[in-house]
């Protein structure tokens, strides 16, 4: 069991529907990539080889092994995180249009939702900062002020054990979540349970009426969590 995780998908789902919305299914997944030709798996523009002649033959030759070993992304990573979902087909089309403007590595509470009306993108709402809390110290003695925690406020301090966003002794609350994105349901011309990449990852594959899609990998490799994803789609 993972202490730190959030609510359950549906349940945090639940308040961003719209009155008469039903439900199929809800699921967390953090990081998206792309499989859109012309652009990296973080979804930017692939440099063009044919530009690089006026660089010098070095530069030429190391833009042409980068691109053959697939680059990096401006962090200078050689391969992107293993992805959640994955949009297929061509730039300009729907599944790409739709979250092209979405950063490609969210919170872990970015969840993904399926309605009868609709598929939607779901993230956690991030508070402004607030200023820079008291050092351990100055909670604990109320540093510059002379008030001193009692010893019960001081062990409090000391025992309660943290989780991610949750704590100990706290009931896990409902985040307040934004639409990111959506797709209307007449968009969406059908579903299938597939196997994605070379390495034939199984996922539930969410086709689009231009022929562009969503591969959901999810964060399992068993078959049949997507055949049980596919039958909610259809039920």
């Amino acid at each position: 069991m993972n202490l730190a995780s959030p609510l359950g998908a549906a349940s945090q789902a639940l308040p961003s529907l719209r009155q008469g919305e039903r439900l199929l299914w809800a699921a967390y997944g953090q990081t998206v990539n792309y499989d859109v030709r012309g652009l990296d798996p973080w979804g930017v523009p692939k440099k063009s080889v044919l530009g690089k002649f006026g660089s010098g033959a070095a530069n030429f030759a190391g833009d042409v092994v980068s691109a053959a070993l697939g680059g990096a992304d401006e962090t200078g990573s050689s391969a992107p995180p293993s992805p959640q979902v994955v949009v297929l087909g061509e730039q300009g089309g729907l599944a790409h249009t739709a979250l092209r403007e979405l950063p490609t590595s969210g919170s872990p509470s970015r969840l993904w939702a399926l309605t009868s009306a609709r598929l939607l993108m779901l993230e956690k709402v991030v508070p402004p900062e607030k200023p820079a809390e008291k050092s351990f110290l100055g909670k604990a003695i109320g540093f510059g002020k002379g008030v001193v925690k009692t010893g019960k406020e001081i062990a409090t301090i000391i025992t309660t054990k943290s989780y991610g966003d949750n704590a100990a002794g706290v009931p896990i609350a409902r985040r307040e979540m934004v639409l990111c994105a959506e797709i209307p349901r007449d968009r969406i011309a059908g579903f299938a349970v597939a196997e994605h990449g070379k390495k034939r990852v199984p996922c539930l594959r969410t086709s689009f009426v231009d022929g562009s899609g969503l591969d959901f990998l999810f964060y399992s490799d068993d078959p049949r969590h997507f055949a049980w994803l596919y039958s909610l789609t259809v039920s």
